[in-house]
């Protein structure tokens, strides 16, 4: 079990900040202002925690870190900052369309933005009276990074800076802008930059591949005591997956789409130890809520593949209380009646091992192994009423 306790912990920093927020709240009435500024960043702290856990409010910005472990890489921790800032800029269009107060603070919320700063290094953890406090030069830096030239030098107006440190841990430097910034003190700060608007206007135009009930050949479904965001790092990190599907895969390889991220269009390799390999091609691909793929045998000479191709749905629903309804879906890929019969045939051992009572813990045990890592058994105090 990976544990966070005081003493010098090697991990991610992020720091997420409403843009606007000082015109906002000084000149719109108060008592609106200030709830809808509590309602987002309210969400913006549900978004990230956990998987990350949460320092303190600084004002306009939501402060975390995570240990390294967290994350198996920088890419990871860049598709968490993405996915926030999506439900981030959901939250305001759903506010600007739904509010029919002629007050300055309602009318001016889609004005709001969001811009994150993120770097990986060392730091003290300090734990008093149930709270969390950092130190360090690096947690110095990060917050030093908020003071930058990405927008003036033509740079996205909603941005995720991620230093190099953070963005190459665990795996090679992002397809992403450069951008350099020069501190007191630390001199230059190399990184890349992400354009989160256009990330995000991205994933509202894709289109939608997914199984549903009524197309699905087989269901399973369990519910985990954890939210999705954690849920989803047991599919996605080679190394905990293994812990949450080893019973079935001895090994797996994430390969890259051409844009160089673990998205649509990305492949996965798994080995079963016994000749016959899976290859899982990403058709649909949206953190927390699921992804979409293409399960095909990959042929040894010699050995009978044992599983039949077929598209599979991953969902991670969201029950409200820090669990997760995790539900898959599998869909035969041949519907002609001799594929429907092999499926049935060829791929019974896997499904009678989906429905065993104990599947479900396959997941939940590594999980609970890294509650502590997590923030799992921390009080939940994220959530805000609905304006």
């Amino acid at each position: 079990m990976a544990e966070v306790s005081s003493g010098v912990v090697d991990g991610y920093l992020v720091l997420a900040d409403i843009s606007g927020y000082t015109e906002f709240l000084t000149g719109t009435e108060l008592e609106h202002s200030h709830a809808i500024v509590t309602e987002l960043t309210k969400l913006i702290r549900a978004s990230l925690t956990p998987p990350m856990r949460f320092v303190k409010l600084e004002g306009d910005a939501v402060f975390c870190f995570a240990p390294r472990e967290a994350f198996a890489s920088g890419e990871l921790l860049v598709e968490l900052v993405e996915s926030c800032y999506y439900d981030f800029s959901d939250r305001v269009m759903n506010m600007v369309r739904s509010t029919t107060c002629p007050c300055d603070a309602c009318s001016e919320i889609g004005r709001l933005d969001l811009k994150f700063v993120a770097h990986f290094g060392s730091f003290i953890v300090d734990h008093d009276d149930g709270r969390i406090d950092l130190a360090g030069p690096d947690v110095i830096l990060v917050h030093r990074m908020l003071k930058n030239a990405i927008i003036e030098s033509g740079g996205p107006v909603s941005y995720g800076f991620f230093t190099e440190p953070c963005a190459t841990c665990g795996s090679a430097q992002l397809p992403l802008p450069a951008h350099t910034e020069s501190y007191d003190s630390f001199g230059e700060v190399t990184g890349v930059v992400q354009d989160l608007a256009h990330v995000a206007a991205q994933r509202r135009e894709a289109e939608r591949v997914r199984i549903t009930d009524d197309d699905a050949d087989f269901i399973s479904r369990y519910v985990v005591d954890a939210p999705p965001a954690v849920c989803w790092q047991y599919y996605v990190d080679p190394a905990k997956r293994l812990r949450h599907v080893g019973a079935v895969e001895t090994a797996v390889e994430f390969r890259p789409n051409a844009d160089g991220r673990i998205a649509t269009g990305a492949t996965s390799h798994c080995a079963h130890g016994d000749g016959v390999d899976g290859l899982r091609e990403y058709l649909d691909w949206r953190p927390y809520e699921y992804f979409t793929c293409r399960l095909s045998p990959v042929e040894a000479e010699g050995i009978e593949p044992h599983f039949v191709g077929a598209v599979e749905t991953y969902e991670f629903n969201e029950l409200g209380d820090g669990r997760t309804e995790h539900r898959w879906l599998l869909r035969c890929s041949d519907r002609s009646p001799e594929g429907l019969r092999a499926f049935a045939e060829k791929n019974a051992d896997l499904i009678d091992f989906a429905t065993q009572p104990w599947w479900g813990d396959q997941m939940r045990n590594p999980i609970a192994q890294d509650a502590e890592m997590y923030g799992l058994d921390e009080p939940d105090t994220s959530q805000a009423p609905r304006l």
